[in-house]
């Protein structure tokens, strides 16, 4: 059985839109675009709708000629390296396409079982989980600190994505970095989840099982362009874009807000513990 990427992706749509984005902004016709770059304007028409196939080349050249930042320009060719593939993107370059997918979201629903999500951590707490959990080489924990931080700037924008957090007491109470770092990470959460569009939940300790138990996830809508679920582990991760799929994924999230504390009791539970 031959298995055949579909001709247009979430992943695709997003860089397409992109692409047309720079384009516009440097102002250029798809004709002028042509006479540059020699790419027809039916495939730069494609390139634009998000239609496979598309070459690494030609979006090199796209975005060299649209004047694009050479940081961005990083990102978006980390994006269309990962379009290309059907599902999985390797260790090497997870950051680059997130900064670009959390970017574009406007719902992200975060599930963590034992860990505090990457978009709520503190520096110091960020390096301690890089260091004892990720086992990071030293000398790449500071880079790799400030590029989650860097992910975290999508908070401070006018209009910020609606961002649901949901995590368990357990991940609450492992200790990471020593008592003050986790004192600093849970006093942080609270004032977090006093901002309008950011809802932290708390799975308390609870007895029986839940679906949380099978392992963290992140679910980003995109609008009228549809949704992803990210599943990582310690070496790759794995994009999930298939509609029947992420319903199982949306009724996971409906049950785990269920078994979940409200907002105020989770707060007051993150505070009790915080003083600790």
């Amino acid at each position: 059985m031959t298995l055949h990427a579909p001709d247009t992706t979430v992943r695709l749509e997003l860089l397409g839109e992109e692409l047309r984005r720079h384009r516009e902004t440097a102002g250029l016709s798809l004709a002028e675009v042509t006479a540059k770059t020699g790419i027809s304007t039916s495939k730069l028409s494609r390139l634009e709708h998000g239609r496979r196939p598309h070459k690494l080349d030609d979006v090199t050249a796209l975005l060299a000629i649209y004047g694009v930042p050479e940081a961005r320009r990083a990102d978006l060719l980390a994006l269309a390296r990962d379009a290309t593939e059907p599902m999985a993107w390797p260790e090497q370059r997870p950051s680059a396409t997130l900064r670009v997918l959390e970017a574009k979201a406007e719902l992200l629903v975060d599930y963590q079982a034992s860990l505090v999500p990457a978009l709520l951590q503190t520096v110091p707490y960020a390096q301690a989980v890089l260091r004892e959990v990720d086992m990071v080489d030293e000398h790449a924990i500071e880079e790799r600190t400030a590029e989650r931080i860097r992910r975290q700037a999508i908070f401070r924008r006018p209009t910020p994505p609606r961002y649901y957090a949901i995590l368990t007491e357990a991940a609450l109470r492992t200790t990471i970095g020593g008592r003050e770092v986790m004192r600093g990470q849970l006093r942080y959460l609270v004032e977090a989840g006093r901002k309008p569009d950011l809802t932290i939940r708390v799975i308390p300790h609870l007895g029986h099982g839940h679906p949380g138990l099978r392992g963290p996830f992140r679910r980003l809508q995109f609008g009228g362009r549809g949704a992803l679920v990210l599943l990582e582990n310690r070496t790759s991760g794995l994009f999930v874009e298939d509609t029947a799929e992420i319903k199982r994924y949306d009724q996971v999230v409906v049950e785990l807000l269920s078994v979940a504390l409200d907002e105020q009791a989770s707060a007051e539970l993150i505070t009790e513990l915080g003083m600790r």
